[in-house]
C-alpha cells in the first residue's frame, strides 16, 4: 500500500491508536467522547484495504440534486441498502451525459465522514453509465430531448441556395479536409468566394468553438448564401463535439442553410439531424454546396437554343396567324362592299321608285292646277273674242265712268295690243255684274 499523508482532523497522538487498540495493545476506556469515535471511523476507512482508497461502486443514483454552485447530491442505492453521493461541481462539469434518477452508473470514488453531522458519504471521482458508454447515453439523451423540442422535423428546414455566391466553412484549417472541399469547389466553380472560420473539431471545448463560428457566420456583413460544417472521419469519440447540445442548437437557429459533411458514410451525429441537408463526406458536402458552372453554362447554351426555337416556333404561328387573319379580312372586307353595294342598289331602287311615285304625283297635281289657271286664264278667255282695254297707266277699265271722250286707252287682244282713243261714251242699263276673280 502506498503511503498517504495524514488527513486534516484525524485522531491525534493523546488519543488511542486504533490499530493498537484492535491488537489489544492498548488498554480500552471506560468512555470515549463522539469526536473520538468519529475519528476513530475516519482512521478504521483509512486504514482500510478496500473502502480506504478509491473504489468502483455500482449502483443505481436516485433523489438527484444540484446546488447553486454545481455540486451535485445524489443517492446510490442497490436492492439491500443505500449510501449518499457527491459529485463536486469540478466533477460534475465533466460528465458528458446528464444525472437522472433510475440510472445505474459505476462510480468511482472515496469514502468519508462528514464530521458534524457524523454522516459519511461517496465523493465520487468519475462516473460512467452501466451497460452503455457515457457518450453513448449523452448521445440518446441529447437526441432525445432536443428531437422532442423539434429540432429534427422536415419542416423547419431551408432550401439549399442553387446558385450560392459566397459560402462559409466551418472546420479546421489543418489537415486535409480542408484542401479538398477547397479543391471541390474551385473545380466546380471558381466564381464561388468562399470564407473559412477555422476551429478545433475535437476534444474539449471543440463543440463550443463550432457554435460560437456558427453563429458568428450568420451576421450579415458576411453576406453568405450557405454554411458547410464538417470534418474528416474518426472515432464516435471523436465526432462527439458535432453532436454537442450547443452545436446543434446553433445549426438549428442558423438563418442561413446549413449542409454538414461529418466523417464518413456510416458516421453519424446529430448535427447531421438539424441541418438543412446532411452528406455523408464533408467533400460530398462542397460538392453539393456548389453548382458545376460548366453544367450551368452548357444548361444556358441548351436553354437559349430551345429559346431561340421556341421564338421561331412563336414568329411563325404569328406569321401564319396574321395572314390567315389578314386573308380573312380582306375577305369579310369584300364580302361586307358586296353586301353594302347590294343594300344600296336596293335603297337606290326604292329611292328611284319613290322619287317616280313623287313625280307622278307632283306631275298629275300641276297638270291639274294648269288646268284650273287655264280655266280661270285671261287669255283663254280672249281666245275666245273678248278683250281687256287698260288706262294708260295699266288699270284695267272696269266701266265706261273711268273713261273720258278723247282719253287714250289700250285694248289687249289674244294676239296682241291696240291703242285707242275714246270716241264717246254711251254707259248701258245697269245690270247685275258677274263675280270675277
Amino acid at each position: 500500500m502506498p503511503p498517504r499523508k495524514a488527513k486534516t482532523g484525524s485522531v491525534s497522538q493523546q488519543q488511542l491508536d486504533f490499530s493498537a487498540l484492535l491488537e489489544g495493545s492498548v488498554p480500552e476506556k471506560s468512555s470515549y467522547t463522539v469526536s473520538e469515535i468519529t475519528a476513530l471511523l475516519e482512521a478504521a476507512i483509512e486504514e482500510h484495504p478496500i473502502i480506504g482508497h478509491a473504489v468502483v461502486i455500482q449502483g443505481e443514483i436516485s433523489n438527484v440534486k444540484r446546488s447553486s454552485r454545481g455540486h451535485v447530491y445524489y443517492t446510490l442505492k442497490d436492492e439491500g441498502a443505500s449510501i449518499n453521493g457527491i459529485l463536486w461541481a469540478s466533477t460534475a462539469n465533466r460528465l458528458t451525459f446528464d444525472l437522472q434518477d433510475g440510472l445505474e452508473v459505476y462510480l468511482t470514488g472515496r469514502l468519508e465522514i462528514y464530521r458534524p453531522s457524523g454522516s459519511y458519504s461517496i465523493v465520487g471521482s468519475k462516473m460512467e453509465p452501466v451497460g452503455v458508454g457515457a457518450l453513448q447515453l449523452a448521445f440518446q439523451q441529447i437526441k432525445a430531448r432536443l428531437e422532442a423540442e423539434g429540432l429534427f422535423m422536415a419542416e423547419y428546414k431551408q432550401e439549399i441556395p442553387e446558385f450560392p455566391q459566397r459560402i462559409g466553412i466551418v472546420t479546421s484549417s489543418t489537415g486535409a479536409v480542408i484542401h479538398d472541399m477547397l479543391r471541390v469547389i474551385r473545380r466546380k466553380n471558381p466564381l464561388v468566394d468562399v470564407l473559412l472560420h477555422p476551429v478545433k473539431v475535437q476534444g474539449d471545448g471543440a463543440a463550443q468553438e463550432i457554435a460560437a463560428a456558427i453563429r458568428e457566420l450568420n451576421h450579415p456583413h458576411y453576406r453568405l448564401d450557405t454554411l458547410i460544417v464538417g470534418r474528416g472521419g474518426g472515432s464516435f469519440e471523436d465526432l462527439f463535439c458535432f453532436s454537442e447540445e450547443p452545436v446543434v442548437r446553433a445549426i438549428f437557429e442558423s438563418q442561413i442553410p446549413i449542409v454538414t459533411g461529418i466523417g464518413h458514410e456510416p458516421d453519424y451525429a446529430l448535427a447531421d439531424a438539424a441541418a438543412d441537408y446532411s452528406a455523408s463526406t464533408p467533400t460530398a458536402a462542397a460538392d453539393w454546396a456548389v453548382p458545376d458552372l460548366q453544367a450551368i453554362l452548357e444548361n444556358q447554351a441548351s436553354l437559349a437554343r430551345e429559346l431561340m426555337e421556341a421564338m421561331a416556333e412563336v414568329i411563325l404561328y404569328h406569321e401564319q396567324t396574321l395572314d390567315l387573319n389578314a386573308t380573312r379580312m380582306v375577305e369579310l372586307h369584300q364580302s361586307y362592299l358586296e353586301n353594302a353595294g347590294h343594300q344600296l342598289m336596293q335603297k337606290k331602287e326604292r329611292l328611284l321608285s319613290r322619287f317616280d311615285m313623287l313625280f307622278q304625283k307632283k306631275e298629275q297635281g300641276l297638270a291639274e292646277s294648269v288646268s284650273v289657271l287655264n280655266a280661270y286664264n285671261p287669255l283663254t278667255t280672249l281666245a275666245r273674242g273678248y278683250g281687256v282695254a287698260s288706262t294708260s297707266e295699266g288699270q284695267v277699265i272696269r266701266s265706261v265712268r273711268q273713261l273720258k271722250t278723247g282719253e287714250p286707252f289700250q285694248l289687249r287682244l289674244a294676239d296682241g295690243t291696240v291703242s285707242a282713243q275714246v270716241k264717246q261714251v254711251q254707259a248701258l242699263e245697269t245690270i247685275p255684274s258677274p263675280n270675277l276673280p
